[in-house]
Order: C-alpha cells, then sequence, then structure tokens
C-alpha cells in the first residue's frame, strides 16, 4: 500500500463594503470611533494532507479559490489591548463588484494596539444575537457552531453556500487603512482511492471519525496555540456517516472530498508510516476503510491525515489535505495502519460484548492476559502469582449459562481450533484466542487464566455472546430523540431530572437498552430474559440468577459448582478478600457486615476510580468495572428522571394497563426516557442476592441497578424500585447482588 501526501494554503482575494448602520463621523481623536478604509484579501490555498465526507455535487461549496471570489459579509468587532471589546459590534454586506468598504474602528492612544476580529459569510444580519454576550477575546475564543454533519461546515441553506472565514488586522494610532487577510474556517482533505487489479481486497466504506464537533467563527485565535487545540474541554467528537463503496480490484479510481474544523494533536517520535498509528492521540482525527480479501476475511485500514505521513496529528483550517491511497494487497504484516479482523485483539477489560459474524469467516479473538500482572504485582496482590516470561499458563471455561453446547472454542491466532478445550500460554504479556463456537451463539461465559498445575484463577473475563451491538451508536443525539437503534437492540440517552448528568457529563453518550448480559431489553420476553447478570458492589466477575444452570465448554453441567453451590458464602477481609474475590470468581462473599470485604481496604471507592485500580486513561474507570471497553457503570444520578405514575415520569400503562405487573414474568417499569412522554426504558423486577445468603430474593417483585459511588464502607448507590415507589438513589447493601445497566464513558 503506497501513501502520498500535499498540503494547500488559504484564500482567494476578496472585499466588502458597508450596509450597515451609518459608521460615525471621523474624529480624528484617538479613543474615538472613526472611519477608515478596509481591504479584505483571501489568503491563497496551502498544502496539507486529506478530505473528510464525500462532499454533495449540489450545490457546489464556493471556496473562496477563484480570482473573481468576493466575501459577501462581514462582522467586524473591535478590543483593546487588555482583551476588552470596545466600539460598536457591526455587520456589512459587500456588493460582488468592491474590493474595499468604510469601517468603523477605534484608534488607540499612541504606543497601545487594539485588535480587529472580522467573522466572514455568516450570511446572518442576526448574528449579533450570538455575539451580543462576547465581551472579551477570551469569550469570543469560545463562540462556535456545533458540528453534526458535513453541511454544518458551511452555509448549506445558502442557495450559494460559501465556507466561513475569519481574519484579524492590528490597528494603531497611525493606521490609516487596514489590510486583513481572511482565512477558511475548515481545512479541506482529498481521499483518493487506487485499487490495483490483483489487490485481493474489495473495498466496502469510508468513515471519517473523531471529527471535532464544534467550529469556532474566530479560528484563527487559536493560531500559535500549543497543541491540543480544541481541547476535549473546549470539544467533543463524533464519526461522519460512512460512505458505502464497492470497489473491486482493478476498477476506477474512487475520489472522495470532505471539510473539517481545526483538530490540532501535536507530533510523535515515529519516523516510518507503518509506525504512524502506534503513536497516534487518543483525539487525532483518521479516516477508517474497510474492505473484505477475496476468501472473505475483513480488514480495516486507519490513516491519521497531517502535514506529513510519520508524526504529525494536526489538522489546520485553510490547509488542503490530499492523500492518495493504493492497494496493491491486503497489507503487510506489522503495518500499524492495517487490521486483520479475522484476528482482533481486544482491548483490555473485564468483559466483552461479541456479536457472531453471520458470514462465512470467524474472527478469532485475542484476550490480553495482562491484568493478571496489573493485579498481582500491585500491593494488593503476591509477587508469586505474577506471570514471569517463562511462566506455563492456561485459560478454560469457568462456566457458561447454556447446555448441549459450548458456546465459544479456544483456537490459535489463526483461527485454528484446540481440541483439548483449553489454551495454553507462556508469559505475562501474551494472548489467549477464542472464537464463537458458532454464528447461533448466544449467552454468557466465564473465562478464567491460572498457573498450570494449580487450581486458583489469577483473573477471569466475562464474555457476552450476543445479536445486541450498542457501539454501533450514533456519535450525537437528535433533538428530542432518546432512543436509537442499533443492531439487535437500541441505545438510549435519558432527560435530566435533579442534576444535570445528560447534559453534561453525559452529553451525546448512551445507556445500553438493557442489563449487563440479558439476553433481551423486551418486556415481552420476560424477567428470566431481561434481568441479565447480578454483581457485587465493586467486583468485576458475574452471577447468574439461580434460576440458571452453569454448565462447560462442552455444555455440560458443571458439577464443581452449580446455581446452589454458586451463591457459596466466604467470610474473608481486607486486602485478603480482594485477592480471594480474584482467585474464586464463583464464589459469593458475605462477611455479614454489609459489604462482601471484611474491614474493607477501600471504603469510599473500587468501582469509582480508586488509586492504581485507573486502567485505561479514561479516568473513573475502575480496573474492577464490569462492563465491556467504552462502557462503564453509570453514575448515580443517571436516573433522575424516573418518577411513580401520576408524577412527572409515568410508565406505559396504555401499552401494560395493569402497570407494574408485581409478582408476574414481565413485572417492572417502563420509564419515559424523556421525563414524560415518547419512548420507554424496561427496567425488569430481578430482584436482589442477598448480601448474607447469595439467595436470589425480591424476584418479580422489586428492582435495583447498581451506580458507581459508594456512600459508606457498607452501603452503595443504587436505583431501586417496587410496584409504590421508585427512588433514583437509593442505598444498598455492597455485599448484595444487583445488575448493571452500563453507560458510555
Amino acid at each position: 500500500m503506497n501513501t502520498s501526501r500535499n498540503i494547500l494554503l488559504a484564500l482567494a482575494t476578496c472585499a466588502a463594503l458597508s450596509c450597515a448602520d451609518e459608521p460615525l463621523d471621523p474624529t480624528g481623536n484617538e479613543g474615538h470611533e472613526t472611519t477608515i478604509t478596509l481591504s479584505l484579501t483571501a489568503a491563497p490555498e496551502a498544502p496539507g494532507l486529506a478530505d473528510t465526507r464525500a462532499l454533495p455535487d449540489s450545490p457546489v461549496v464556493n471556496e473562496g479559490t477563484g480570482p473573481g471570489y468576493r466575501v459577501k459579509d462581514f462582522w467586524l468587532l473591535q478590543f483593546d489591548q487588555d482583551g476588552y471589546r470596545i466600539g460598536s459590534l457591526r455587520y456589512y454586506l459587500m456588493p460582488s463588484t468592491e474590493s474595499t468598504t468604510a469601517v468603523a474602528v477605534v484608534l488607540p492612544p499612541a504606543g497601545e494596539t487594539y485588535k480587529c476580529v472580522l467573522l466572514a459569510n455568516t450570511h446572518a444580519d442576526a448574528f449579533d444575537v450570538t455575539l451580543g454576550a462576547v465581551t472579551t477575546l477570551a469569550d469570543l475564543e469560545t463562540v462556535h457552531k456545533r458540528i453534526r454533519n458535513l453541511e454544518d461546515m458551511y452555509n448549506a441553506t445558502d442557495a450559494a453556500p460559501d465556507l466561513f472565514m475569519n481574519g484579524t488586522v492590528d490597528v494603531t494610532s497611525a493606521t490609516t487603512a487596514l489590510i486583513c487577510t481572511l482565512y477558511r474556517n475548515v481545512a479541506k482533505l482529498t481521499l483518493t482511492l487506487t485499487n490495483d487489479s490483483g489487490s485481493g481486497v474489495t473495498i466496502t466504506s469510508v468513515q471519517l471519525r473523531n471529527v471535532p464537533d464544534h467550529l469556532f467563527y474566530a479560528d484563527r485565535l487559536f493560531d500559535g496555540v500549543a497543541p491540543p487545540s480544541p481541547s476535549a474541554a473546549q470539544s467533543g467528537l463524533f464519526d461522519l456517516p460512512a460512505d458505502e463503496l464497492d470497489l473491486a480490484s482493478g476498477e476506477p479510481v474512487k475520489t472522495l472530498r470532505y471539510y473539517l474544523p481545526r483538530n490540532r494533536q501535536g507530533t510523535t517520535g515515529t519516523s516510518t508510516e507503518a509506525l504512524k498509528n502506534t503513536r497516534a492521540p487518543d483525539r487525532a482525527t483518521f479516516i477508517e476503510i474497510l474492505a473484505v480479501d477475496d476468501g472473505g476475511v475483513p480488514f480495516r485500514y486507519r490513516f491519521y491525515p497531517g502535514a506529513n505521513m510519520t508524526n504529525d496529528f494536526n489538522i489546520v483550517p485553510n490547509y488542503h489535505y490530499t492523500l492518495p491511497v493504493v492497494f496493491n494487497s491486503a497489507g503487510a504484516a506489522g503495518d500499524s495502519r492495517v487490521e486483520n479482523l479475522g484476528q482482533v485483539h481486544l482491548a483490555e477489560s473485564n468483559s466483552y460484548i461479541i456479536n457472531p459474524l453471520a458470514g462465512a469467516f470467524q474472527t478469532a479473538y485475542g484476550v490480553p492476559v495482562t491484568r493478571v500482572n496489573r493485579f498481582w504485582g500491585s500491593t494488593d496482590g503476591a509477587a508469586a502469582n505474577v506471570l514471569a516470561t517463562d511462566s506455563e499458563w492456561e485459560a478454560e471455561v469457568i462456566w457458561q449459562d447454556k447446555a448441549n453446547v459450548g458456546l465459544i472454542e479456544f483456537c490459535q491466532a489463526d483461527g485454528t481450533v484446540i481440541t483439548t478445550g483449553k489454551y495454553e500460554g507462556t508469559g505475562g504479556v501474551s494472548y489467549f484466542y477464542f472464537r464463537p463456537n458458532n454464528r447461533q451463539a448466544r449467552g454468557n461465559v466465564l473465562i478464567g487464566v491460572k498457573k498450570k498445575g494449580t487450581t486458583e484463577y489469577l483473573w477471569s473475563w466475562h464474555v457476552w455472546l450476543t445479536g445486541y451491538d450498542p457501539d454501533a451508536a450514533p456519535s450525537a443525539w437528535q433533538e428530542d430523540v432518546y432512543s436509537y437503534g442499533v443492531p439487535g437492540g437500541a441505545v438510549h440517552r435519558y432527560a435530566d431530572g435533579t442534576g444535570t448528568t445528560w447534559s453534561t457529563a453525559y452529553a451525546d453518550k448512551f445507556i445500553m437498552d438493557r442489563n449487563l448480559g440479558a439476553a433481551s431489553a423486551d418486556r415481552e420476553q420476560g424477567v428470566d430474559s431481561t434481568c441479565g447478570l447480578y454483581y457485587q458492589f465493586g467486583r468485576k466477575d458475574p452471577f447468574p440468577t439461580s434460576r440458571v444452570k452453569l454448565y462447560n465448554v462442552s455444555g455440560t453441567a458443571v458439577t464443581a459448582f452449580t446455581a446452589t453451590t454458586n451463591d457459596c458464602i466466604v467470610r474473608v477481609s481486607g486486602r485478603t478478600a480482594i485477592k480471594v474475590a480474584v482467585q474464586y470468581p464463583y464464589n459469593f462473599y458475605a462477611p455479614g457486615t454489609g459489604d462482601w470485604v471484611q474491614s474493607n481496604p477501600y471504603p469510599s471507592s473500587s468501582w469509582n476510580n480508586p488509586g492504581w485500580y485507573i486502567s485505561e486513561p479514561k479516568a473513573g474507570k475502575s480496573l474492577f468495572d464490569p462492563c465491556p471497553p467504552g462502557w462503564r457503570v453509570p453514575a448515580p444520578s443517571t436516573w433522575s428522571t424516573f418518577t411513580l405514575p401520576g408524577t412527572t415520569n409515568v410508565p406505559n400503562a396504555a401499552n401494560y394497563p395493569d402497570g407494574y405487573k408485581g409478582g408476574n414474568a414481565q413485572a417492572g417499569w417502563e420509564f419515559y426516557m424523556s421525563g414524560s412522554s415518547g419512548a420507554t426504558a424496561f427496567y425488569p423486577a430481578a430482584g436482589f442476592r442477598a448480601h448474607n445468603s447469595g439467595s436470589l430474593t425480591y424476584y418479580y417483585t422489586t428492582g435495583y441497578c447498581w451506580a458507581f459511588s459508594p456512600t459508606t464502607d457498607m452501603f452503595s448507590n443504587n436505583l431501586q424500585f417496587a410496584a409504590t415507589y421508585v427512588y433514583s438513589q437509593y442505598v444498598t447493601y455492597r455485599g448484595g447482588g444487583a445488575p448493571v445497566r452500563c453507560v458510555q464513558e
């Protein structure tokens, strides 16, 4: 695969003429508003590296590169040398034949410098509503347009749309005329795909990802700012919709063009194209190309545009990035830009959602065993359990919740099935591999790793085999839409009740439509299908309902621990309990103190960012969080809008006239996600595993859902409800077992 790049510069010459209120007559007095001549020039285009989502053929966006181009309108704001706005806010319309206009500015005292900022092509004289609150340059830096699609990056509603432009120019006491250069507010990216004859792959889609969702009107104020800009606090990220293709080998070249807001994420120390992705910043914009080879094996390619293809991750407005990609094979081994999806290396986590493929090729999934040493090498672990480079270990199925057939089979990295039913490995930084046993495999599996010749596990992982794919969630909300379809179900978002969790921390994030491990989110399927798995607060390992029998890798009933002995009580304390819980993930612990850890060394945490338990750069997710990559246990305020019938949030009595259906196989509430009407989220009355026995209680009568934040060393927050009450934040014994419904990180 060959890539090359070139970089563009910014905008063609343009001019303007005032159609706003008459400016003040010149006084000649410093510090007063006076009339002065302004000439506008668009910066020439500069070379950069690639285009974004395919631009529409009509209407054609005027990019301001033609020699006869003229700016149509602009706003002028002026600031003193301390950054405070002075003078009047002015809007100017430009006749198509003029290149200069008279504008009103304030001349500063001798020795001082004022700054004028021009925002061009807003095509909106009502834009003063947006700018009216701007009193400082710092205020102006925050004024932005929210980006949800490609069309938001220009004036898509105009018959002849233009790109937004902006520029700055300084004013001194000696200024007699202003010459301002305008720059585009976006970069342009052009992607050309060449699929050589004999490449052996068909390109199926192209998608631009990690696009900043803010377009800053005064973008030039960010020039000179050290990366990253915009920061995570200044702007979120979203993915443009994928462009579906069917580009077989030997077919004509495909060209896609896009626009991109500023996204400066700096440079790294890599020196080759093949290694660039290994050092990619989390917020860098990238192009994702999906393809399939002639044998049906899927491939994913990721390219990071920038000033070069080796170490630069900066997207700068007014640049044109061109990226030609030539496919002459499926890709070389060791190239970080190429991922063979027939062999997926999963991220470090405690659980995984695996969606068995419906096609002819079955993916082999690699689970990293790195958490073994992360835990046992810590102060809570034991050096004897650390996996050294020569340590021999094995992975095996501890239990699964389906009979008669194994849900997974262990395999080699190339997909070759291991007939012994166990995966044998060496060292502490390796993977074990498995794949779904068949394309209809559905259910839950707990896999453990232990040293050969021992019985105690070093770590364990939950695999949720399901057709449900919450990772296919959109990148942003739509106004007044609370349920979003994904394969196998939906993802939801809720309105704020008391507090602002959904409008702040969870803005544009989603919560699953079902409990972790559940077979269904459909009330009609009953509590047995919708209850999911149960977790003691702060533990990573699940417990199925005692109504479910457990089986081994072959689908034969497990004799070492059945659904009954699965509820066994073990009394342990302090750091010993932490270790024992890892070694015996199938034991339910109840020391009788309310928490499953007697004398808990982490009374204020374990699912809420306790020190070294942070396992990823995403702050707050514990090493013991049971949710899959990209998801976590939710905050206590997640359900603040949920209330009983007769108040704001009325469950869907029209569909279920008997309301809660307490004691019934379909017991539970359907809560309005908006707070009062529309789509509902079903929460089953799945009961609770008692903190002092592990036995299932209140099944069909009460529902629970854990939040990540404990209240004391014995209690933690959760959603709790029954036929006569709904508590969006309640407290329950940490030693009890309750379901979890994961929210996006």
